[in-house]
């Protein structure tokens, strides 16, 4: 494989992580009624009679969801290529960020799964529809730590890159430490059922969700425009080389 087709394939990489944010939120959000979720505070007879209302439609967001949730993989593979040229050698940043990306592709494919699981069997006794439900929730939100430092490591290599241009401006690299710092929040989840922590609360669901696809957007738009310019660098190259 020339460099050119590389830094193609570097394109489409870094473009999945602009795919999952829409499609994830197509498919677990919209299709699995999860825009906001169902509230925690519901008896188990009210979630079992919202789930038989939308069974098709949450089974087919869910089931969808755990696929599209592989595109975090190949996102999280380019950011680590980039990191690992910024970084050098002996680069343990990149290599915690490779380790919470593929922790995280984990949990985004196994907690849709869980959600499938309470609407699949029509006749489960409504408390274990909502037992199931509230460990999707539980498991989905409190393991945030391995996307915080994913997104930490990031932001820091981000802000010791001394190339120019910079792969990332500062702001971009900043935000990545502020939204890893911000999952922080989700330690108190477990302790709230209603109010702006329970998980589908206006910090725990809405503001932190938008700080975590400002950050994989941003970052994968520096990573789609760095690698074009590489392409752009290596046509210019290889004109030059027939040139001569």
């Amino acid at each position: 494989m020339n460099t050119r087709e590389n830094l193609r394939w570097q394109v489409i990489a870094a473009e999945c992580g602009i795919a999952f944010e829409i499609l994830f939120t197509i498919f677990w959000g919209f299709f699995a009624h999860n825009l906001p979720p169902a509230a925690p505070s519901l008896t188990g007879p009210q979630l079992a009679a919202h789930f038989a209302a939308h069974r098709n439609a949450i089974l087919f967001g869910n089931s969808m969801a755990a696929l599209v949730a592989v595109l975090w993989i190949p996102w999280t593979a380019q950011l680590t290529v980039v990191l690992r040229r910024i970084e050098g050698t002996s680069p343990v940043l990149t290599t915690i960020e490779l380790s919470g990306g593929i922790l995280t592709a984990w949990v985004l494919m196994f907690c849709p799964a869980i959600w499938a699981t309470a609407v699949f069997r029509t006749d489960l006794e409504p408390n274990t529809i909502r037992a199931l439900n509230d460990l999707g929730f539980i498991l989905f939100n409190i393991t945030y730590a391995v996307t915080s430092v994913q997104a930490i490591a990031a932001g820091i290599v981000g802000l010791a890159d001394q190339a120019e241009p910079r792969v990332f401006p500062r702001w971009v690299s900043c935000w990545a430490i502020f939204a890893g710092f911000s999952f922080l929040v989700l330690t108190a989840m477990p302790f709230y059922t209603t109010g702006p922590i329970a998980w589908n609360g206006a910090i725990s669901f809405w503001g932190l969700f938008g700080t975590y696809f400002v950050w994989t957007g941003s970052m994968g738009f520096c990573m789609i425009r760095d690698a074009r310019r590489r392409m752009r660098e290596e046509a210019g190259t290889a004109t030059a080389r027939a040139a001569a």
